[in-house]
């Protein structure tokens, strides 16, 4: 039984729980989950954890299939289209925050970039997709707009869903970080239509790769595939 801390309203800690569980693959994709088994996990009554769910399914990570409620599973569409909205938001992101940037701001842009060079010659990937992640968060902060703010943090969750499960094993070497550091100095010049256009061209680049990428893993499991029926036919 998961504990629940009295403080905090009961749906909220199980909205985290349940939204950290999907995102780290403790809770699978495509499975079903049921309120009253949940609420028996959690030693609550259903209400909370049917607004819990409420919730999960605002965020996308749930799908309510006719009372049927299981966890979102991401397509190459979905990745797609949640590349092009990226596209636009990140775009008007980084035109405001050349427009606004202080100082201060572009010397801790600066420093994410050089932690990532640090970490991609350490191969620690770990660290570099929250450099990554962090890199792109930063300039959307600097542009100073709650509502693209907003607009960014509600595809944030599935991003990162897509990210977890079928972008998990894309890997784009370091030559994202000699676009990132094309954007950063666009801002530092202040530049702003520079700074658009090189986010654009970014995110844009990213997303074919991963296209790419992606037909290539599905050609060599199809294969793999007909090789292992082949060799069972044989056998």
């Amino acid at each position: 039984m998961q504990e629940l801390k009295r403080a905090d309203p009961l749906y909220e800690q199980i909205y985290r729980y349940l939204e950290e569980g999907i995102l780290k693959g403790q809770v699978t994709i495509g499975e079903r989950l049921i309120d009253t088994k949940v609420a028996k996990d959690f030693g609550v009554s259903r209400s909370p954890v049917r607004e819990a769910f409420r919730r999960l399914e605002k965020d996308g990570l749930l799908i309510n299939n006719e009372g049927i409620i299981t966890v979102f599973t991401p397509s190459l569409k979905d990745v797609i289209e949640l590349y092009q909205v990226r596209i636009g938001l990140e775009a008007s992101a980084a035109y405001w925050a050349t427009k606004y940037i202080t100082k201060h701001e572009l010397v801790e842009l600066h420093q994410i970039l050089e932690q990532t060079q640090l970490a991609i010659e350490q191969k620690n990937m770990e660290d570099v997709i929250l450099l990554n992640t962090r890199f792109h968060d930063s300039i959307v902060t600097y542009s100073h707009n709650s509502r693209l703010k907003t607009m960014m943090h509600n595809i944030q969750t599935l991003i990162r869903l897509c990210r977890n499960t079928i972008i998990k094993q894309y890997n784009r070497s370091d030559s994202f970080l000699l676009e990132h550091y094309e954007i950063y100095n666009a801002m530092k010049k202040k530049d702003s239509e520079l700074a658009t256009e090189k986010m654009k061209q970014h995110i844009h680049r990213d997303m074919k790769y991963f296209e790419k990428f992606y037909q290539n893993e599905k050609t060599k499991h199809t294969t793999n595939f007909k090789g292992d029926l082949q060799n069972e036919y044989r056998n």
